[in-house]
């Protein structure tokens, strides 16, 4: 699945919606299925090595989960509070 939005970028409906039917999943399954995370995490910050800083993987505020966004399948992670989606 690749990038598609955020919630700032979407409406309250959709989100509620989409967080309605979430499970939460794990990082590695997050991994396994979302395209481009590598590139995410280095444009919000993180590093892709624990020897150079705190990566995505290790940062305990972040949950990752698996719903639906206006009806497609989804994954998406919680970041400061903001859902990032993947379809």
């Amino acid at each position: 699945m690749l990038y598609t939005t955020c919630c700032i970028h979407s409406t309250g409906e959709a989100i509620n919606a989409m967080k309605d039917k979430a499970r939460e999943i794990t990082y590695r399954t997050f991994r396994k299925n979302t395209e481009g995370l590598d590139d995410w995490a280095l444009a919000m910050g993180y590093v892709l090595h624990p020897s150079q800083g705190l990566t995505l993987k290790r940062d305990w505020h972040v949950g990752y989960y698996k719903s639906e966004y206006n009806g497609k399948p989804c994954y998406y992670l919680t970041h400061s509070a903001i859902e990032h989606i993947w379809t």
